[in-house]
């Protein structure tokens, strides 16, 4: 996967028809295997021997069919061509733009490998970026957190990592601790001379500043780690509010996977004992949504031993309700008692605060039709009939738009959470070496050990930015990438 000596293509833009494609082309005959079949617009221009960066428009020839020897189809093309190291992979590269067609995307890349060049494998294009010193490692992880960024907070995070937001502190802190290192260093092979070659407060500022930053990193680190994979969404109230028929009507629209789990529906109170949930796409942004167990005082206070269970399911669905991002409140637009919504929404605020979103379910059963519903709800509260599918767009839009305007922390934090995987240990050990230094340090111990922990830290900080890294690493993180990027 390493060998950097071969071209490579794929299609680098997203899956599905578009306007525009991309097909992407990297590698030391990267402008030959474009040059066979490629006619440009102006004949006058020899762009295979170009030495600056430069767009040429003009026409690819594609075979009709997978016979290359049959009839080819001429293509409007625009090529973006780096024809020498200032590419993104530092080698010679050119970007096919093309009708955003499936099928012609990938012909062009089948003609491109029938001139010379093989089909890049998943995140080649990015591994070459880090071999080649354009990227260091949490930004080559960047650009898979950019890739899989699942709301607003997500792609910030991804995007900070990508321009160096955590790397540049990192960096820095390697480069003052390798001059630390080499004054010591110096100062021992000079012990006859007795010179100092840095003073003792020195070394202990930098020390300090060195540990502070790690400490900053670490934590970043771990308020990643501790996110769940997604945000989540429960549906919350009473039995019988039309939590599971909402639920059901969400995920088939929304889910990820076409057979995803349905909640069990009927009008006899406590239905729903266990936790239910799927995973949802709303407009790009992914989450997990939980139909609970409806919460009623007397189920929960059952004393006999037919009540266990439904005691269970209560205890269960306030603990999920606790622990999600957003809590859907569903209220039944046919209550008789016109008070009711509103003391339950006080009364579930109170706990959950800015977490709750209210919808009114249940729709179809006002007499007055399910438009008096919505132009009677106060402004921000969204109505719905699950059974027949009125309102369920506008639910999981607001639910859509509630969990974008989490604050940053909670959607997301400065790294991606490969990153988060990966460094964590690494940062430990930077953190215990640079620790022990600084004790020595105060304890005016020998540069021997000084130097020793000094070398133990810059090691830990090398595996975090990629200055050291195991080629399994690099497998493990490149495998999880899309081909053509």
């Amino acid at each position: 996967m390493h060998r950097c000596e071969e071209t490579i293509a794929a299609v680098a833009s997203a899956h599905g028809p578009a306007a525009r494609g991309i097909v992407r082309v990297s590698g030391p005959a990267a402008l030959a295997c474009v040059a066979d079949g490629f006619r440009p617009a102006d004949g006058a221009v020899d762009w295979t021997r170009l030495v600056a960066p430069r767009r040429v428009a003009g026409w690819l020839a594609v075979p009709r069919s997978s016979d290359e020897r049959g009839e080819c189809v001429e293509l409007p093309v625009a090529l973006l061509v780096w024809p020498t190291s200032r590419s993104y992979t530092r080698e010679p590269c050119v970007e096919i733009h093309a009708p955003g067609s499936p099928p012609l995307l990938d012909a062009i890349v089948a003609r491109l490998c029938r001139s010379g060049a093989r089909p890049a494998r998943p995140g080649e294009f990015t591994l070459r970026a880090f071999l080649a010193g354009r990227i260091d490692l949490p930004q080559a992880e960047a650009v898979l957190g950019v890739i899989d960024a699942r709301g607003e907070g997500d792609l910030q995070a991804a995007l900070e990592q990508l321009a160096g937001g955590m790397s540049r502190p990192l960096h820095t802190i390697r480069s003052h601790l390798l001059d630390v290192l080499a004054e010591i260093e110096a100062g021992l092979d000079f012990a006859d001379e007795d010179l100092e070659f840095i003073r003792r407060d020195e070394v202990a500022a930098r020390l300090g500043a060195a540990s502070q930053v790690v400490a900053d990193a670490r934590e970043q680190l771990a308020r990643r780690g501790q996110r769940p994979a997604r945000p989540r969404v429960a549906l919350v109230g009473r039995p019988n509010a039309g939590k599971s028929s909402l639920f059901n009507a969400l995920v088939a629209r929304y889910a990820v996977e076409p057979a995803a789990t349905r909640a069990l529906v009927a009008d006899v109170p406590g239905t729903t004992r266990d936790c239910v949930a799927a995973s949802l796409v709303l407009d790009g942004l992914a989450c997990e949504l939980v139909d609970t167990a409806g919460l009623d005082a007397a189920l929960e206070a059952g004393g006999d031993a037919a009540d266990v269970l439904h005691r269970l399911a209560q205890q269960a669905a306030r603990e999920t309700s606790r622990q999600v991002e957003l809590q859907l409140l569903c209220l039944p637009a046919d209550s008789a008692d016109a008070s009711e919504p509103e003391r339950l929404v006080a009364a579930w605020r109170r706990s959950a605060g800015e977490r709750l979103e209210v919808v009114r379910t249940k729709a179809d059963l006002r007499a007055d039709g399910p438009e008096a519903v919505r132009a009677k709800a106060p402004a921000g509260i969204v109505a719905c009939s699950a059974r027949d599918g009125w309102g369920v767009d506008a639910v999981a839009a607001a639910i859509r738009a509630r969990l974008a305007e989490l604050p940053h922390e909670a959607t997301g934090a400065a790294a991606v959470a490969l990153t988060a995987r990966r460094c964590l240990a690494s940062l430990d050990r930077a953190a215990a070496a640079l620790d022990a230094a600084r004790q020595h340090v105060r304890d005016d111990a020998g540069d021997e050990l000084l130097a020793e922990e000094l070398r133990a830290a810059l090691t830990a900080l090398a595996e975090v930015v990629g200055a050291v890294c195991a080629d399994d690493v690099l497998d493990r993180i490149f495998s999880q990438f899309c081909i053509g990027k």
